[in-house]
C-alpha cells in the first residue's frame, strides 16, 4: 500500500467526516485525506473498533499539528481515504 509522509496543515472533523491536509517534505502543495465521511462510506453506527480507531487518527493528527511531528498516511493506490496513520518517522 502506497505511503503518504509530511507534516500535519490541518485537521477538520464534523460529525459525519473527518479530513486531513498533509505536505510532504519538499512538496509545493497540500495533499487532502479522508479520514470517514457520511454514511455511504462508514455506518451510521460503526462497530467500537472503528470508532476507537477514527479517534486515535484524530489524536495522532493533532499532537502531530501541535508539536510539528510528521504523520505517515496509508492509503490504496489512486485513493484519498486513509487506511492506517503512524506518528513520527520509521
Amino acid at each position: 500500500m502506497p505511503e503518504t509522509t509530511g507534516a500535519v496543515r490541518c485537521v477538520r472533523v464534523v460529525e459525519d467526516s473527518a479530513f486531513t491536509c498533509i505536505r510532504e517534505q519538499g512538496a509545493t502543495s497540500n495533499e487532502l485525506f479522508i479520514l470517514w465521511w457520511d454514511v455511504t462510506v462508514t455506518p451510521a453506527n460503526p462497530p467500537a473498533r472503528v470508532r476507537i480507531a477514527q479517534s486515535n487518527w484524530v489524536s495522532l493528527l493533532r499532537e502531530g499539528l501541535a508539536s510539528n511531528i510528521p504523520v505517515t498516511i496509508t492509503h490504496n493506490d489512486n485513493s484519498s481515504i486513509v487506511q492506517n496513520i503512524q506518528l513520527g518517522l520509521e
